[in-house]
């Protein structure tokens, strides 16, 4: 059962002498006394909140970028252990010029 006790204090509810307004189309859009309903729902920031926004996103490609550079580096040196050396071996370097 609607409840119009419920709703927000600006809503009225539609007469049955209204409904006649009311009607579709063939692409099932809803007009109201021949014009059609609009819905949107647009994000609108604040210049601080765009600054803010765009801070986080450089920060998150920055923190992927170097996770992704850490990881290949960790990459390399576990290679590098196993006598792998199709990736730079810093490790090996290190040694050969000790021994030297």
């Amino acid at each position: 059962m609607i409840d119009p006790d419920r709703w927000p204090p600006d809503v009225t509810p539609i007469s049955v002498e209204e409904l006649d307004k009311l009607g579709l189309n063939a692409k099932n859009q809803l007009f109201w006394d021949g014009k059609r309903i609009e819905v949107r729902n647009r994000l609108d920031l604040t210049r601080l909140q765009q600054m803010l926004a765009i801070i986080v996103s450089v920060a998150a490609v920055l923190g992927a970028v170097g996770g992704f550079v850490t990881g290949l580096n960790n990459a390399s040196i576990f290679l590098c252990a196993r006598g792998i050396d199709w990736l730079s071996c810093p490790m090996q370097a290190a040694r050969s010029t000790a021994l030297q």
